[in-house]
C-alpha cells in the first residue's frame, strides 16, 4: 500500500526518492512525506532526524525541496482514493521488488529502477520478459518500416522470444499485431496509467494484447500521458529487453531516447538498415555510423545478438541446474560484486560519450572522491575504462 502511493507521489525515475525508499523503507518514506504534507513537521526537520539516523538519502541537497514536492502529491493522493482498489476492478494488478513476478532485469537500472509496476494481462511479467526482444521505431512509420518490424516480431514469436514494445503508432503497433498473430504474449510499457489506453485509437489492439500479453506502467492509475514520462518509460522498454531493435527512426525520434537507455545499461542494441533518402531512417543510420548498433536485417541477426556465446542476462536455466545440485550457481555479471555507490557510478557512465570526473560525481549524487573511489573499482572489473577525455562504460566486461 505504500508502495501504491509513492508511486502516485513521485514521478517514473525519481532516484532521489528510490534512495530514500532503499534508505528506510517505502512505509517509513510515506510517513514523513505524509506528515510533512500535513503540516505536523517540516522537510527541514524530516531531513535533520535522517541524517542524525545515518540515512545516506539525507546527504543529498535537494532532499528537502523533494519532500516538499511529495508533500502537496501527498495531499492530492489522499483526495484521489485507493489506487489498489481501482486497479482490482478492472482486473489489474500491482507488483513490488519483493514479488515472484517481479523482472529482476529491472533492477540494473539502480537508482532509477521503478518502485512498482502496474500492470494488467494474463502474462506473468518475469516468465514473459526472461527472453525478451525490444522493437521500437517511428510513429509516423513507412510502409518499408512497417514490414519489416512485421517480419521481425513474427519470427521472434515463432521461437518463443517475447516481444517489447511502446504501443505507439507504427513500428511499435505493427511489431504488437505480429506477435499476437503469432499467439505470442508480447509486453507494452505505458507512459500513463494502465487503465486509460494511449494512444486511443489503439484501444482494440491493447485489449488484444491483455488476452495473451501483459500492459505495464509505472504511473499511477488515471495519470496522463506526458512528455517526459515517454522519455523516462523508454528506460523500463530497454532494460526489459536483452536486444532493443530500432527499425525506423527519424533523427529526433523517441526510439534514440531507448536506444540510449540500452547503451547505458550495457544492453545490445540493432538498427535495420533504411533507403539512404529516407528521413525515417537518418536516427538509425546514425546509430550504425556511430558504431553504437550492429546492422540487422532478419531475426536471425538478432537471435544471434542474444546468444553470441556469453551467458543470457536473463537466463534462468544455469540458475536452476545449480539450484538443483546444491551448487552455489556461478555469477553471471561482474556487477553483482559492485557496492551501492559502485553501481550508482556505472549508471552515471554512458558507453558512447566520454564524461569527466566533476560530471560523474554530479549525476550520481556522489563526492568527487567517492566517485574516482568507484571508477576505480569498475576499472578493475572490467566495467569502465578511461579514455583521453573521461571515463565510459564498457559494453562487455574487459570490452
Amino acid at each position: 500500500m505504500a508502495i501504491a502511493s509513492l508511486l502516485r507521489i513521485g514521478e517514473p525515475g525519481d532516484g532521489l526518492l528510490k534512495r530514500l525508499v532503499d534508505g528506510i523503507g517505502p512505509v517509513a518514506a510515506l510517513t514523513i512525506i505524509t506528515a510533512v504534507g500535513r503540516g505536523e513537521t517540516t522537510a527541514h526537520d524530516a531531513v535533520q532526524g535522517l541524517a542524525d539516523t545515518g540515512t545516506e538519502a539525507a546527504e543529498h541537497s535537494q532532499l528537502p525541496a523533494a519532500i516538499d514536492r511529495w508533500a502537496v502529491r501527498a495531499c492530492e493522493a489522499d483526495a484521489v482514493g485507493s489506487d489498489l482498489d481501482k486497479i482490482a476492478r478492472i482486473g489489474g494488478r500491482l507488483i513490488i521488488p519483493d514479488d515472484d513476478e517481479w523482472p529482476r532485469m529491472l533492477d540494473d537500472l539502480g537508482p532509477a529502477a521503478p518502485l512498482g509496476l502496474w500492470v494488467r494481462g494474463a502474462a506473468s511479467l518475469s516468465a514473459a520478459l526472461t527472453r525478451s526482444v525490444a522493437v521500437v521505431g517511428a510513429r509516423a512509420a513507412s510502409n518499408y518500416g512497417t514490414k519489416c518490424a512485421s517480419d521481425l516480431a513474427w519470427d521472434l514469436a515463432a521461437r518463443g522470444i517475447t516481444v517489447v514494445s511502446g504501443g505507439a503508432f507504427g513500428i511499435d503497433a505493427a511489431a504488437h499485431r505480429a506477435a499476437i498473430a503469432r499467439e505470442s504474449p508480447t509486453v507494452a510499457f505505458m507512459a500513463g496509467g494502465v487503465d486509460r489506453f494511449y494512444p486511443a485509437a489503439n484501444a482494440e489492439l491493447f485489449e488484444q494484447i491483455l488476452a495473451t500479453g501483459a500492459i505495464v506502467s509505472e504511473t499511477a492509475p488515471g495519470m496522463t500521458p506526458m512528455r517526459h514520462r515517454f522519455l523516462l518509460r523508454n528506460r523500463l522498454i530497454a532494460a526489459s529487453s536483452q536486444v532493443s531493435v530500432i527499425v525506423e527512426a527519424g533523427w529526433r525520434s523517441g526510439a534514440l531516447n531507448t536506444a540510449r537507455h540500452a547503451l547505458e545499461l550495457s544492453r545490445q542494441v540493432a538498427a535495420f538498415p533504411g533507403p539512404v533518402y529516407s528521413a525515417s531512417s537518418t536516427g538509425a543510420h546514425k546509430l550504425l555510423r556511430e558504431h553504437e548498433a550492429e546492422l540487422v536485417t532478419c531475426s536471425d541477426d538478432v537471435i544471434a545478438l542474444m546468444d553470441d556465446g556469453t551467458p543470457a542476462l536473463f537466463d534462468t536455466a544455469v540458475l536452476s541446474a545449480a539450484a538443483g545440485s546444491g551448487e552455489r550457481p556461478p555469477s553471471l555479471d561482474p556487477r553483482e560484486g559492485l557496492d551501492e555507490r559502485e553501481k550508482i557510478c556505472l549508471n552515471a557512465l554512458t558507453v558512447s560519450k566520454p564524461l569527466d570526473v566533476g560530471t560523474i560525481a554530479s549525476r550520481a549524487g556522489l563526492t568527487i572522491a567517492d566517485a574516482l573511489n568507484s571508477l576505480t573499482a569498475l576499472d578493475l572489473a572490467g566495467l569502465a575504462a578511461r579514455r583521453d577525455t573521461g571515463w565510459v562504460k564498457l559494453r562487455k566486461p574487459g570490452g
